[in-house]
């Protein structure tokens, strides 16, 4: 794409977004992000931010205490469209008055069917937890 091409997508929702993942071994997390993704104006981040929330949900809690700390902030932003870097990228291309003016008149991005199965996916996670522990409180084992 040219330029004059990447500010015209940009003007009708295009951005330029970086997601998180982390991973963690017993006492040392790592919290790291993806390379940029342009992600064209009509297409949603859903598609790319799954493989990298995936991979922390996975591998993400296990160290103490960071791991569980990351792994909430990390599956928050990718949830969320991921980092959106349009404003830095576009101020290093065309110059930060350019990129204000641009971002400005930009339409926001809509949130992609697969953005909203992941955040659904997410909140299930907790939700799961708490009612396999009720149940298992509400049965407890006789003896």
């Amino acid at each position: 794409m040219t330029i004059q091409q990447i500010e015209d997508d940009v003007l009708r929702g295009g951005r330029f977004r970086i997601f998180l993942y982390n991973f963690s071994l017993v006492v040392i997390s790592f919290r790291r992000s993806s390379g940029i993704h342009y992600i064209r104006a009509g297409h949603g981040p859903g598609a790319h931010a799954w493989p990298w929330s995936l991979l922390s949900m996975l591998v993400g809690w296990w160290g103490i205490p960071w791991g569980f700390i990351f792994t909430i902030q990390t599956l928050y932003t990718n949830c969320m469209g991921g980092k959106d870097v349009t404003a830095e990228i576009l101020s290093s291309v065309v110059g930060p008055q350019r990129a204000a003016g641009i971002m400005a008149q930009s339409l926001k991005p809509q949130a992609d069917i697969l953005l909203w199965l992941l955040r659904i996916f997410v909140l299930l996670i907790p939700l799961s937890i708490f009612a396999a522990i009720a149940s298992v409180e509400s049965h407890p084992h006789h003896r």
